[in-house]
């Protein structure tokens, strides 16, 4: 049977018809329909049911066609009538209205808005499994560990940020001198597992994680989730100053960039924010140290004078 109010097809439609006639006329002050009107809807219901017999199983014609098309149009017309009516009759209940056939009409939900609350982000452990490339892993939950996310949480954006491994974790994004936490990617399950950014000198990674929904609304930040440092004088860690070997000049070593005027909170060290700057670009998918191309030769145009000479 057809999910529509009037079926498209002529059969189920003749059945809906039919039962919603049959229960008006069996209780017609339920529904709160005059008899002349239950009389009416059953005589279009019983025409139409006898124009299709007679277009389908005796004489078919072009004429007996049209026929069961004008007996349909005047039954749909008077069965929408009464259903419009009788659907937004308050003094009906709704299950008068179920035993017409009528679908009980649920309340709109209302749409959930992004949570106010922070997530809570907890760096769990730094797998080191290969050998080469280092995994941080992280969980979250909403504040009050009642599920992995919140209503009104489509996902959990994850941002992260480096600073010196001697100095204080900052409490929140924005604390970090000279710098502050860019966006890696958006999770929908808990743990996260990801390979950080690795900076040229050793850095503490520290994270932070907020909830957005569908519409792009964000809400607060988590707390610090402070992860293990990296980079640094691993030789085997991508972005160390270790030891690269080239193909058949034999070992060379990588040039690190140093600047030792002193910076920031107690004299903090430039290569920390140059090195910091290298990592971020670097997540952009740019090499920091890529060399530019070679600039190409054009073709000299050679200016015209006012007659067309060469000036």
């Amino acid at each position: 049977m057809s999910k529509k109010a009037i079926p498209n097809g002529d059969a189920d439609f003749v059945t809906m018809a039919e039962n919603f006639a049959r229960a008006i006329a069996a209780e017609p002050q339920r529904f709160e329909v005059s008899s002349e009107d239950s009389e009416q809807l059953t005589a279009s219901v019983k025409q139409f049911r006898a124009a299709l017999q007679a277009s389908r199983f005796g004489q078919r014609s072009h004429a007996s066609i049209v026929a069961k098309d004008e007996a349909r149009k005047v039954a749909v017309e008077i069965v929408r009538r009464l259903r419009n009516v009788i659907r937004l009759n308050p003094r009906i209940d709704a299950v008068s209205k179920v035993v017409l056939g009528m679908s009980h009409e649920k309340a709109k939900s209302k749409p959930q808005i992004c949570p106010v609350e922070p997530p809570r982000l907890k760096f769990v452990r730094a797998l080191h499994e290969s050998g080469a490339v280092p995994v941080h892993e992280l969980a979250f939950s909403a504040k009050d560990y009642s599920a992995m996310k919140p209503a009104g949480a489509d996902r959990l954006e994850l941002f992260v940020d480096l600073i010196p491994p001697d100095e204080k974790v900052p409490s929140h994004p924005g604390e970090n001198y000279g710098s502050r936490p860019w966006y890696l990617r958006s999770y929908k399950r808990s743990p996260i597992r990801l390979v950080p950014p690795m900076p040229r000198v050793l850095m503490r990674v520290v994270y932070w994680a907020r909830w957005a929904d569908n519409d792009g609304n964000v809400g607060p930040f988590s707390a610090t989730a402070a992860a293990w440092t990296e980079g640094g004088s691993h030789a085997h860690l991508p972005g160390g100053i270790g030891i690269q070997f080239e193909q058949m000049n034999g070992p060379k070593p990588v040039r690190e960039i140093e600047d030792a005027r002193p910076t920031g909170p107690e004299g903090r060290s430039e290569t920390y924010r140059v090195a910091l700057l290298q990592v971020q670009i670097e997540s952009f998918g740019v090499q920091a140290n890529a060399a530019l191309p070679e600039p190409q030769e054009q073709q000299r145009r050679q200016l015209e004078g006012p007659k067309g000479e060469a000036a």
